[in-house]
């Protein structure tokens, strides 16, 4: 081969390896995929069945690979949550550029849910605390609401809170179910009812106005949402019937919370 031919073939091997090689490569890293072929995976905080799981994966979920260990076969992944944990290779397959560009699946829409909500707390949850600000009978109203949840469709929650009125503060209290519509989404409706009791508390400067206490009950829902970090807000649009001897007094309630599932 003479000195000309030599050195075409060097440079055509060159610009081979400066266009083809180097983006292949990155392009490879950044849509690196593995899906679960297993009925569940559980995800760990390190490369090992020794470290505490933190997610259960189920058959035909994909997610982003992080890294790969040096040693066994696992793989670091991104959860939806946004946290990330160590998955065991043999559990999952990973995808291959082309292959993943037909799993990359989630619209624009499904792109910003991922990146906004979180799977919902109640899947695993059994015990809710909630700190309602709002409006109750047209005066401000504070409520907190413990809650048990017996599954993640249902629960049963108490409340105690306090209007402040200009001439009356009243206290309710009581207990009744929540339902929960869609307990594996993000944004679950839910339906409520309870009952209980309300408590009239005059203001020091009220002396004609006598500390009673009445029957009250409620109906009403609203929204429970789960967002990234643990964050789950929640609001309630209540409606509140107070039984006087006399006659029944019918209040709403506004009110928007934060609320924490364990």
């Amino acid at each position: 081969m003479s000195r000309s031919a030599r050195f075409s073939a060097a440079l055509l091997v060159e610009l081979a390896v400066l266009l083809g090689g180097p983006m292949q490569i990155a392009h490879a890293d950044e849509d690196a995929l593995v899906r679960v072929l297993s009925e569940e995976a559980s995800v760990h905080t390190g490369p090992g069945f020794s470290f505490r799981t933190v997610y259960v994966a189920t058959r035909g979920e994909v997610f982003p690979v992080i890294e790969r260990a040096t040693r066994a076969h696992w793989f670091r992944v991104r959860l939806p949550d946004g946290t990330s944990g160590w998955v065991l290779g043999d559990q999952v397959f990973p995808l291959d550029v082309d292959t993943a560009e037909a799993h990359r699946g989630p619209s624009l829409w499904g792109r910003i849910s991922n990146a906004v909500f979180s799977p919902s707390p109640l899947l695993e949850g059994r015990f809710g605390l909630s700190f309602s600000a709002g409006i109750l009978g047209g005066d401000s109203a504070f409520i907190f609401r413990p809650a048990i949840l017996f599954e993640p469709h249902i629960s049963i929650e108490g409340f105690l809170g306090e209007t402040v009125g200009n001439q009356v503060d009243v206290v309710y209290f009581g207990a009744g179910p929540n339902v929960f519509m869609f307990p594996t989404s993000p944004v679950t409706p839910f339906l409520s009812a309870a009952g209980g009791g309300a408590w009239g508390r005059p203001k020091a400067d009220q002396f004609a106005i006598p500390h009673t206490t009445y029957a009250m009950v409620n109906v009403g829902g609203g929204l429970l949402i789960a967002l990234k970090k643990r964050v789950t807000l929640r609001g309630d649009a209540r409606h509140y019937v107070v039984f006087d001897p006399n006659h029944t007094q019918r209040i709403r309630e506004f009110t928007g919370a934060l609320s924490i599932v364990f």
